[in-house]
């Protein structure tokens, strides 16, 4: 029984001065920590990747050759099947990168998210196909290795 007269306290919050009730040293400190967050440089992790020159001819509906347009490509191909990136006629291109044995399957979509090219690259024969399914359009040609 003489336990029963200990009285239990409750911890009632002081409104009227709330700012010394809630420590602003922690704020200070939590503070300060965000801002240094954002003042470090965001680092865009690079990975291996292979760089590519590719030159093909326009082919129409897999029928014959018809008008011959010679296209360069420059492609750049992040192993780790991410983003991979195309320079064609010195306009940049970003597609999402899928990668299957010898063979990479580049896909540029546009903004409505809709497919816009198909870059296939069979790198055990050096071929490659561009596929614009918008244009009806078929790009069938060779790469090399490049420098990048």
């Amino acid at each position: 029984m003489r336990y029963m007269k200990k009285s239990i306290q409750i911890f009632k919050p002081n409104f009227n001065n709330l700012v010394k009730s809630v420590h602003p040293h922690k704020f200070r400190f939590i503070l300060v920590l965000l801002a240094g967050a954002l003042f470090l440089p965001l680092q865009k992790t690079r990975s291996e990747e292979i760089f590519l020159k590719c030159i093909g001819k326009y082919e129409i509906n897999r029928g014959p050759l018809i008008k011959p347009d010679w296209e360069t490509s420059y492609l750049t191909i992040n192993l780790d099947g991410l983003i991979s990136t195309i320079d064609d006629k010195g306009i940049k291109k970003e597609g999402r990168t899928l990668i299957r044995r010898n063979s990479y399957t580049i896909t540029q979509r546009d903004n409505r998210n809709a497919i816009k090219n198909i870059y296939k690259i069979n790198s055990t024969h050096g071929t490659y196909t561009v596929e614009s399914p918008q244009r009806n359009r078929t790009l069938i040609g060779t790469c090399q290795k490049g420098r990048g």
